[in-house]
């Protein structure tokens, strides 16, 4: 079951107390149960791919049900909630992931060359990767690794809930080697807007060590305006404490 590999997942890639661990498990079932008796999501989060689940989190929280649940609850359920997107995230190939939100896009209504920007912006061509490669040098803003097989034009709000005018937005963007777009896709590091890097708690102090990362880190994310609401919606829905 879904269920007992969030919990193997779980104990192996985080710190959790078993206790913890088990009022995790239970607090997205309840989540998922809840939200589908008032009509927010319509499916069971526990059956979801990761765009789904990243509309589904999005709108979760929120919902006014949930965010006195969840304050009740002393954040146990939107933790619970961060934990499983990463979770579901580590199970993704996202090869494959991208071929088929490719293909969902090409059966859209969308005109023609709509569709080809937006898809291009997914898989890290066309002009969305350009405009980052212009804008950071063609560097990793993290590790200043130059190869560009190795960098991803990354998106700072996930694909699944931006719009199409956010998907190939260039201030939705960072560029990230493909460890660190991992790391920030994940939710296990993310920046504030003066570009301190924040590290969450479940990457370990010797993952940091051989990462070459720590919490005394800032980076020249290039900010402007146009970043800061996307940077605050990593920091507080996808960034896991």
């Amino acid at each position: 079951m879904i269920l007992d590999d969030f919990s193997q997942w779980m104990k192996m890639n985080s710190k959790l107390s078993d206790s913890s661990v088990y009022k995790y498990e239970h607090a997205i079932n309840t989540i998922s149960i809840d939200m589908q008796k008032i009509g927010i999501i319509n499916k069971s989060l526990l059956n979801m791919n990761l765009s789904e689940l990243d509309v589904a989190v999005y709108v979760i929280l929120r919902t006014p049900q949930f965010i006195e649940k969840n304050i009740r609850g002393n954040h146990m359920y939107s933790n619970s909630l961060k934990q499983f997107r990463m979770f579901s995230l580590d199970r993704l190939d996202r090869d494959e992931s991208e071929l088929e939100i490719a293909s969902e896009i090409s059966k859209s209504a969308l005109p023609k060359t709509e569709k080809e920007a937006i898809i291009k912006a997914r898989i890290g061509q066309g002009t969305y990767r350009e405009e980052l490669m212009k804008k950071y040098n063609s560097r990793c803003i993290m590790t200043a690794i130059d190869n560009k097989k190795l960098l991803i034009a990354s998106h700072i709000k996930p694909w699944a809930i931006c719009s199409n005018q956010e998907r190939t937005d260039v201030e939705n963007g960072l560029l990230l080697c493909a460890n660190m777009d991992r790391l920030f896709d994940s939710g296990l590091i993310t920046f504030d807007n003066s570009g301190h890097l924040y590290i969450s708690s479940f990457l370990g102090k010797d993952n940091e060590k051989r990462l070459h990362i720590g919490s005394d880190m800032s980076f020249d994310l290039k900010m402007t305006s146009g970043m800061e609401k996307y940077l605050e919606y990593h920091r507080d829905v996808l960034f896991v404490k």
